[in-house]
């Protein structure tokens, strides 16, 4: 009976002993983590320091670049691939600077049920992160439990939507994986200061012109892409204008009839491009390596090719004006209402300066020098 009692009484010694050493070995882990809050409103636990993130949104590299300049791809396993098809000259800047860039995974559209999600595991990733847009989509399904039960942290932020409420939140967010939580702040600080500027400046009473704001002008056959009373179109409610799109469009993005375009006849027309040339000749090039006689050269042709456009009062007032679409999904969304508001209200905003702020984000925030041509107009100003 004694020795029976001994036997039992070292086992649950030894027991008690692999016990304290399994918590030993994961209480530094455990104490390590902190709990976030998401832009889908989750409280989620994330491991300290991070080093295997997958960006869910490959656009999301335009704000990791600004906290990690060194080198944005170090913490990084993978990311979604529509920077590098559909930002060609922001990708070549990141890829010749950083050519291991090119040995990471690459993944789909999570919105769309084109993230590989056991190529995502097989990466043994810490954190993924999502764009909010993805959210519905995964929410449904069993991707976050899958993921979960793998011990991958999931966040979602948001650069799309509610830039107001999200902009901000997202930022700290992402600042707090990628341990920037100073230069987060810097950009944020940046970004404040810019809207004050452009709402101390704003005249009273306030007269808003209106504007159509066209996405991706000419990278689609059909006239017109818009935007609704978000996005591009808070842009222009922050620079003292009124988004005419707003009143037939109730989602973020949409499709305007030309004859509704030519009826409603708006006071100032903002077309946005991009890198787009291969994708589509008739679009507007804009970014760091076009020229702002190429982009002028585009916007004519364009203008020139849609019926009855020539009649538009913005066409004969020369307020058409072109803006880089990679505005509309940045941290530097601030750059588009100091510009979009010199267009709308050029005398208030005579001594705003979006130019120079643009350069500074380059100087002090991105790991590539600001060239090229982001926004333009179709009469240059006098």
């Amino acid at each position: 009976m004694p020795a029976l009692f001994n036997r039992r009484l070292r086992r649950r010694i030894g027991h008690l002993c692999l016990m304290m050493l399994t918590i030993s070995l994961t209480m530094p882990a455990l104490a390590n983590a902190f709990e976030v809050t998401d832009l889908a409103g989750r409280k989620v636990l994330l491991p300290d320091d991070p080093q295997r993130v997958i960006l869910g949104e490959g656009r999301l590299l335009y704000t990791l670049a600004a906290l990690q300049p060194d080198d944005p791809f170090q913490d990084l396993v993978g990311w979604r691939d529509e920077l590098i098809r559909f930002d060609e000259d922001v990708w070549h800047r990141l890829r010749q600077r950083f050519p291991h860039a090119e040995q990471l995974a690459r993944f789909g559209k999570a919105a769309t049920g084109e993230f590989d999600l056991e190529h995502a595991i097989a990466l043994n990733p810490d954190v993924i992160v999502f764009d909010l847009s993805a959210w519905p989509a995964l929410r449904e399904g069993s991707a976050l439990d899958t993921l979960e039960t793998a011990d991958v942290a999931v966040v979602f932020v948001d650069f799309l939507t509610q830039a107001d409420q999200h902009m901000v939140p997202s930022l700290r967010l992402m600042g707090k994986i990628f341990a920037a939580e100073a230069r987060a702040e810097t950009l944020i600080n940046m970004r404040q200061q810019a809207l004050e500027e452009v709402a101390e400046r704003l005249p009273e009473p306030l007269q808003r012109p209106d504007v159509l704001i066209e996405t991706a002008a000419g990278l689609h056959p059909e006239c017109c892409r818009s935007v609704g009373d978000d996005n591009l179109g808070r842009v222009v409610r922050l620079a003292g204008g009124n988004n005419i799109a707003a009143e037939r469009l109730p989602n973020l993005f949409g499709q305007l009839h030309i004859e509704w375009i030519l009826s409603r006849d708006p006071d100032v027309i903002i077309q946005t491009g991009g890198d787009w040339q291969v994708l589509s000749s008739s679009s507007i090039p804009l970014g760091y390596d076009v020229s702002a006689q190429e982009t002028r050269a585009a916007m004519r042709e364009l203008i020139a090719a849609r019926p009855g456009w020539s009649t538009l009062k913005a066409v004969e007032e020369g307020r058409v004006h072109a803006l880089w679409h990679l505005f509309y999904n940045t941290p530097f969304q601030f750059i588009a209402v100091q510009q979009v508001t010199k267009w709308l209200h050029p005398e208030a905003m005579a001594d705003l300066d979006p130019a120079a702020a643009w350069q500074s984000i380059h100087e002090t925030l991105l790991p590539y020098s600001l060239e090229g041509t982001f926004w333009a107009d179709l009469v240059p100003a006098p």
